[in-house]
């Protein structure tokens, strides 16, 4: 990669004249010296035409019916020259800074094909509400089939990568960032940075905020398509945020259905086979090793007494792996061969017991935690 590769940002647009200067002003007040800006439009008959010739001279830009978001950020991508590529939606803005920053980390991290970071919520008059608090360190595992946590303004990715797994499917209509994601995640490595890389616009009609039940099949369907289970973790936690949109616009629907999603996302939570922060995990963890991926290692420490040794399962799809029983200082280490290596591998790690820190008196921590991950290292 050359010290400053052309990065490509395609803007998708319609109808969004109250909101696309600040993107537009966003992208081109960036301080990055390489840059390809593409605006496509499907057709606006608002004031959007008039601002667009403003900057005429410092972009791209088509206007012309299209088929959609999808269809107008891919006809955008197919015109991309750049060796990173990205899509800004017409109503969202980037913080300064923000395309220096990825390509600095694709630099650091050559095997790196999709990176994302930190975003915030803003108003219509972009004003900061809130940072989208669900971002976190890439899991593939949790990518799949508890919910898309990573915010799409906040990507970058490379072109080639894209060109190998194929565009944004058009025919999905909430979820085909997410879609993408999975598809770049399964074949490629994906990085995470920790700063605000860009803001996303929430008001009342925006297309997710509309969605209703269609969104919730839609991502349903993307959850099966790519996932192990039929009724995954993110089933219970979209089911639950749906309802409370769908019927918490009364009072009493606030109250009822406000504490239902509470109870179904604070128990979902709770038994997610996942890495905490801090490393540990509980009962079952489990993970996604990418397509091609033959050899992955495991190391650990869990808390044993010679007394009380902790025994781990390791299954692969389902099926018993290795069982290790782990003595004295309970660090642990497992290498695992994979003999089918064209799809998606899950592995999962079982103990036969847990502890709550909070009841030996160490801290008040109410986790039931087993063990904890050191590394994973996938070869």
């Amino acid at each position: 990669m050359k010290e400053h590769p052309l990065v490509s940002i395609v803007t998708p647009s319609y109808n969004q004249g109250r909101f696309i200067e600040a993107t537009i002003k966003s992208v081109l007040e960036q301080d990055y010296p390489n840059l390809e800006y593409i605006v496509v439009d499907g057709g606006s008959t608002d004031n959007t035409l008039d601002i667009l010739h403003k900057y005429s001279e410092k972009l791209k830009w088509v206007s012309e019916k299209d088929n959609g978001q999808s269809d107008a950020i891919n006809k955008g991508f197919k015109m991309a020259r750049g060796e990173i590529v990205a899509w800004l939606n017409s109503d969202d803005t980037y913080e300064p800074g923000a395309i220096q920053a990825a390509v600095d980390y694709f630099q650091k991290h050559k095997n790196v094909a999709l990176v994302y970071g930190e975003g915030d919520i803003i108003d219509e008059s972009g004003n900061k509400v809130k940072r989208f608090d669900a971002t976190q360190d890439f899991d593939l595992w949790t990518l799949i089939h508890v919910w898309d946590y990573i915010l799409q303004p906040t990507t970058f990715f490379k072109l080639d990568a894209l060109q190998e797994v194929g565009y944004l499917d058009v025919n999905l209509h909430w979820c085909m960032d997410w879609d993408l994601w999975i598809r770049i995640a399964l074949k490629h490595r994906v990085g995470y940075i920790n700063r605000v890389m860009a803001n996303s616009r929430e008001y009342a009609d925006t297309k997710t905020s509309t969605g209703g039940w269609k969104r919730f099949d839609e991502i349903v369907s993307v959850m099966r398509k790519y996932g192990t289970m039929k009724y995954p973790p993110g089933y219970f936690l979209y089911g639950a945020s749906t309802l409370f949109t769908e019927y918490g616009g009364t009072k009493v629907g606030k109250i009822i259905f406000g504490k239902l999603m509470h109870y179904i996302h604070s128990y979902t939570f709770r038994n997610l086979p996942v890495k905490y922060k801090d490393n540990w995990v509980g009962k079952t963890f489990s993970f996604c090793v990418p397509i091609g991926i033959s050899h992955v290692e495991i190391t650990g420490d869990a808390i044993v007494s010679a007394n009380l040794p902790i025994t781990l399962k390791i299954e692969i799809n389902g099926s018993l792996y290795q069982t290790i029983t782990i003595r004295d200082l309970g660090t642990f280490s497992c290498e695992i061969k994979l003999n089918d290596t064209h799809g998606l591998n899950v592995i999962t790690v079982k103990s036969d017991r847990t502890f709550v820190p909070a009841k030996l008196g160490s801290s008040h921590d109410q986790r039931k935690l087993a063990f904890v991950i050191n590394d994973i290292v996938i070869k």
